[in-house]
């Protein structure tokens, strides 16, 4: 998304724009100490806005079975050379922020699939907010 975008609308977890319709979500990355990395990221939404938004509003059940495909719409440290993939998105609670589940592009995939070292990831988002 440009900053030039005029945005129509914009809260902590979505944004409506010129450029197309962004939801909040988390990728979930595994560690090799056994805990898990959530980095908050904006992805695209390619599928029926309408559809997404309206789960949104709706909640409950709705919002919980929530699935869509969408584009990672950011960068995604520390692997800066995965840009714009395709991805899987899925809510599995009411309450909860949509997490990506898989993607078509093998490099991210791997990321969400892949155990990590610790240490690394943690000094790259340190270093890189």
């Amino acid at each position: 998304m440009d900053d030039q975008d005029e945005i129509t609308y914009r809260s902590r977890s979505v944004i409506l724009s010129a450029s197309g319709s962004f939801l909040r979500c988390i990728a979930p990355i595994r560690l090799d100490n056994g805990s898990i990395a959530r980095f908050s990221i904006w992805v695209a939404i390619l599928d029926d806005v309408k559809r997404v938004m309206a789960a949104g509003r709706a909640g409950g059940d709705a919002w919980a079975s929530l699935k869509f495909t969408g584009v990672l719409a950011n960068r995604l440290r520390p692997w800066p050379a995965i840009y714009r993939p395709v991805v899987s998105v899925a809510v599995s609670e009411p309450d909860l922020v949509p997490l990506l589940v898989g993607s078509r592009d093998p490099h991210m995939l791997d990321v969400l699939t892949h155990v990590w070292p610790h240490a690394d990831v943690v000094r790259q988002r340190e270093q890189h907010g």
